[in-house]
């Protein structure tokens, strides 16, 4: 069954895993790799040799999506994004893949897949949905915080959830977060309604 295209101005809840559910994340370099090329590779224009930190730094882009939250996970990652070029989402998942499982590849001298097919997806219909995928994506460090740790959820720094609360880990990567924030008064309800009262 063919799957219909997404849709511009709308938002997608996008995920993927890595082959065998290997771990796709093995060190912070991977982590930072794989955030930075959140930022280089939302562009509708393609690196063609230029240096990919020079990419990171320029702000002369014509993004193709609008990064609303994320989560990088030890075998997997969770993306929100809104389309806004056609086909804008294929491509920067496209981009982003391609050149992250080559740097992979590279760095721990393998072949092979590495990440698992086509991305998965689900399309946000309603602002209730919005809300709880932004809340599922920040809150899934759980997974592997142990108990007396949870609370560092708030400064887990492979996600979206310190720039939502105003703790930016040095890279600006959302671009459009007023989509989940202008529905609450301040950041601090947000951060009540991700991890509940503290």
């Amino acid at each position: 069954m063919k799957k219909t295209l997404m849709i511009c101005n709308q938002v997608y809840h996008i995920y993927n895993r890595g082959v065998d559910k290997r771990k796709i994340f093995l060190d912070k370099k991977d982590y930072r790799r794989f955030v930075e090329g959140l930022i280089v590779f939302n562009d509708t224009k393609n690196l063609n040799g230029e240096r990919f930190k020079y990419r990171i730094e320029n702000t002369d882009k014509h993004k193709l999506v609008n990064i609303i939250a994320y989560c990088l996970m030890p075998n997997h990652f969770h993306l929100l994004l809104e389309q806004i070029e056609i086909d804008g989402i294929t491509r920067f998942i496209k981009k982003l893949s391609t050149s992250y499982v080559m740097y992979f590849n590279n760095k721990y001298e393998r072949t092979g897949a590495l990440i698992q097919g086509v991305f998965k997806r689900s399309h946000i219909r309603t602002d209730a949905q919005l809300l709880e995928i932004s809340r599922y994506i920040h809150l899934n460090p759980v997974k592997i915080l142990p108990i007396e740790k949870r609370h560092e959820i708030l400064e887990y720094p492979w996600s979206s959830m310190p720039e939502y609360i105003g703790n930016n880990n040095g890279l600006s990567v959302i671009s459009n977060q007023k989509i989940v924030l202008g529905q609450f008064k301040t950041q601090d309800e947000y951060r009540k309604y991700v991890v509940g009262p503290t």
